[in-house]
């Protein structure tokens, strides 16, 4: 199902090169866009960063998705590497959920399994 969302959200995102170390996008922001990671690596860090370590997203990921649900980036994204990204307004993703019912279900379990990492990482001793 992820990869479902990921193949559409892709064919509607527009190419986006990123430079190592730019950021895509920081904690606090307003949501303006969900990214598609075609390639590279992207780090996303937690506003607590010396404590908790960065995720780090491949190709074939999707950033963004939660803040697409309240309205704000809750963790900053930044390039690893150089890397290509596809960027999608988040009105434009909002749009493709709402037509695709299917698609809701793979974002709220992609939402799912980030809270279970956040779990995991604030229970490290």
């Amino acid at each position: 199902m992820a990869r479902d969302l990921f193949a559409e959200l892709d064919t509607i995102a527009i190419t986006t090169p990123v430079e190592k170390g730019s950021f895509v996008y920081s904690s606090g922001d307003q949501t303006s866009a969900v990214y598609v990671v075609r390639s590279g690596k992207i780090a996303i860090t937690w506003a607590d960063h010396e404590v908790y370590p960065p995720d780090i997203f491949e190709p074939g990921s999707i950033i963004g998705l939660p803040a697409l649900l309240n309205g704000e980036y809750s963790a900053t994204a930044r390039a690893v590497e150089d890397s290509e990204l596809g960027f999608i307004p988040a009105t434009r993703v909002m749009e493709m959920l709402e037509r695709n019912p299917s698609h809701v279900h793979s974002t709220l379990k992609l939402v799912a399994l980030e809270v279970e990492r956040m779990r995991a990482m604030i229970s490290i001793p």
